[in-house]
């Protein structure tokens, strides 16, 4: 039988889908990535052991007559290679932190709000590929001589299959040195750490067929030699593939590390406008843009509160919900931030059942505040499509629906990024003519 892979490269981990040309998925896989933390606040992994990861996912998933795989991504996580592609770096994790006001003085000529006009996401200075070539150009610029090919994790890993360079003008956003609109690598920004535009992998549109697996990697993964490697997009973008989040006016909630709102739009200056994260979507087929608001890392808030007050092992998240349940809508009162430090005195006198409850709520109500943008550009949704691992957990969807009045409908749940970059890879390939399978 014929089938394809995708990939869904997230923060922590891979997911991995093996569906069949109709779109029936098949078989899922999943690896974690182990990354390593200083006091320095540096957070990296080896090169060899991401590559590791990303393998064994595709071997679990490599059986019967694979057309094509592809990988969609967060990505954001820079690596530098010598003259022979062999790393200098580790992979520098997006959540790194090491990174204090090098880019203040490395990029002190370059206009942030211009930058933000090409790049399509705001330099924040603390994170990302950029912020991370300013630390480097200030504290170890000899790395930047050595160095013959900048990259990030997901477009090494094509390189480990292919023997080729690419990277999709989608993923291509956080390396934060791509202009969205030219789909073109930004000389100014080059120019300032002495990279040519040879060291960088070559942009390409996205759903673009690279190569074909090499011998070398087949050995090591499983798939065949000469298996079509497509370039995939961004994770959001990529869910919004696999649930078939396309139009203006509708919105995808994408639950991971951070909880995303991503929502098409045909005019990107809109976005712009409001300042969102933009991604290409679909432009650069005629479609529209989609911008992206995010709470960041929501995820970790939440398992820190739900360790504070309410449980600490492998079941936390069902003992939650199930408590949760057991309260009503508001928590007899009680509202708790995520974004603040976890507060005994707080939720004195409240039972466990309403701390659980405005857990929850309280993760809702962040999302609910981001979406508010969508005000501002007249987009009034009424139904939007929930993925992600919480998408797993009805009471979220119950309470998206009643806080942020809009229905919830729940598709292919923590493996919709993955979906999407299969899709991906059966429209690289020729195979569909659009992803609506």
């Amino acid at each position: 039988m014929e089938y394809l892979i995708g990939l869904d490269i997230g923060t922590s981990s891979v997911k991995g889908v093996l569906m069949t040309t109709k779109g029936e998925v098949i078989k899922t896989a999943h690896g974690s990535f182990d990354y390593t933390k200083t006091d320095k606040g540096e957070v990296y992994i080896e090169a060899d052991k991401f590559i590791d990861v990303c393998f064994g996912a595709i071997k679990e998933l490599a059986q019967g007559e694979i057309k094509g795989i592809c990988a969609s991504s967060a990505s954001g996580n820079m690596l530098l290679l010598d003259k022979d592609d062999k790393p200098i770096t580790p992979i520098y994790n997006w959540q790194n932190r090491r990174v204090t006001t090098e880019p203040d003085e490395i990029l002190k000529d370059i206009d942030r709000e211009e930058l933000y006009k090409k790049i399509g996401w705001p330099f924040s200075g603390k994170a990302f590929p950029l912020a991370e070539l300013c630390y480097i150009k200030k504290h170890n610029p000899e790395l930047l001589e050595k160095c013959k090919t900048v990259c990030m994790s997901t477009e090494y890993l094509y390189y480990k299959l292919t023997g080729k360079w690419g990277i999709s003008s989608s993923a291509g956003t956080t390396f934060y040195l791509i202009d969205q609109e030219k789909g073109t690598y930004i000389t100014e920004l080059l120019d300032i750490f002495g990279i040519k535009e040879n060291q960088l992998p070559p942009v390409m549109p996205c759903g673009s067929k690279l190569g074909g697996v090499t011998k070398e990697a087949s050995e090591q993964c499983g798939l065949l030699a000469d298996t079509p490697v497509v370039l995939g997009s961004f994770d959001h973008p990529s869910a919004a593939r696999g649930t078939g989040v396309s139009k203006e006016g509708e919105v995808l909630l994408s639950c991971g590390t951070s909880w995303v709102g991503f929502f098409p739009v045909n005019d990107r200056n809109k976005l712009a406008q409001a300042k969102v994260l933009i991604d290409p979507f679909l432009s650069e087929n005629g479609g529209p843009w989609a911008g992206m608001v995010s709470v960041a890392s929501l995820s970790e808030r939440i398992r820190q509160y739900t360790h504070h007050f309410i449980d600490s092992s492998e079941k936390c998240y069902d003992i939650l919900a199930e408590l949760a349940k057991k309260s009503v809508l508001g928590a007899n009162g009680l509202s708790i931030c995520l974004l603040d430090q976890p507060d005994d005195e707080k939720v004195k006198g409240y039972s466990k059942e309403d701390v659980a409850r405005a857990i929850m709520e309280g993760a809702v109500n962040l999302l609910k505040d981001k979406l508010e943008v969508l005000k501002t550009m007249g987009i009034t949704p009424k139904t939007a499509f929930m993925v992600g691992g919480p998408s797993e957990c009805p009471l979220y969807s119950q309470l998206i629906e009643q806080i942020c009045g809009m229905s919830v409908r729940v598709l292919h749940g923590s493996n919709a990024g993955a979906v999407g970059a299969a899709k991906l890879a059966g429209k690289g390939i020729g195979m569909y003519k659009n992803l609506s399978i």
